[in-house]
């Protein structure tokens, strides 16, 4: 008998998370395909390649502001901003919780310093960038590769909000800009040459976290306890 080999799409699944109990998916997972020589079309959620790698990006929800604290106490490299809504108390088991979810997160995500933490894979460095808002925060990927100048991130921005980041980024910045089209929002994919610089677009543009009630709607996993 012949075995007939059939191909098949070879799929890495690449998870970041940090917390333990009442975790949310932050954003829908993203797609990279390594292969692609231009940020805008490196960052997809069009699986359109037969391999790649497959991020999920998970963070806890309750008690966020609290536990900011603590990963604050972890790395005081973190800048925190001078108004913090933080009303929260917080268990000593809950404590000892995200304090081993962010031990064995760093595991496998090299902590660099103030909010950032880093991954190679071959010439690339994907990179998660903490963002803190007044009331909440979250993490947000950007992309590297060796031998080539700024990071190449995604950003989902509201329709109605389109026109006004157009007018905001940089010739630099658009040069290789991509639009994707999705039924809630349009997906921005171009490259950044500054960290704040992106944390800032972030904090205003995201479609998942600059509008609370948006945020809040999350989905989240089944179970809350992992």
């Amino acid at each position: 008998m012949r075995l007939c080999h059939v191909g098949v799409s070879v799929m890495k699944r690449i998870e970041f998370r940090l917390g333990k109990r009442h975790l949310a998916l932050e954003v829908p997972p993203f797609f990279i395909d390594f292969k692609k020589r231009n940020f805008s079309s490196m960052m997809t959620r069009r699986l359109s390649g037969s391999e790649g790698t497959l991020f999920y990006v998970y963070i806890t929800r309750k008690n966020q502001m609290s536990k900011l604290l603590v990963l604050k106490a972890m790395h005081p490299g973190i800048f925190m901003p001078p108004k913090l809504a933080i009303n929260e108390l917080l268990t000593r088991d809950e404590i000892n919780d995200f304090i081993n979810s962010v031990k064995n997160l760093e595991r496998e995500w090299e902590y660099q310093d103030h909010g950032l933490w880093k991954r190679r894979i071959d010439d690339f460095t994907v990179y998660m960038v903490l963002v803190i808002g007044e009331d909440r925060w979250t993490v947000r990927a950007m992309v590297s590769k060796k031998g080539m100048p700024g990071y190449g991130v995604e950003l989902p921005v509201d329709p109605q909000l389109s026109e006004r980041l157009m007018e905001e980024l940089t010739p630099e910045e658009a040069y290789d800009l991509e639009i994707h089209e999705h039924v809630e929002n349009r997906h921005f994919h171009f490259t950044v040459y500054d960290i704040e610089r992106f944390i800032d677009l972030v904090k205003r543009y995201d479609y998942y976290f600059a509008r609370k009630e948006i945020w809040e709607q999350s989905v989240r996993i089944e179970n809350s306890l992992y």
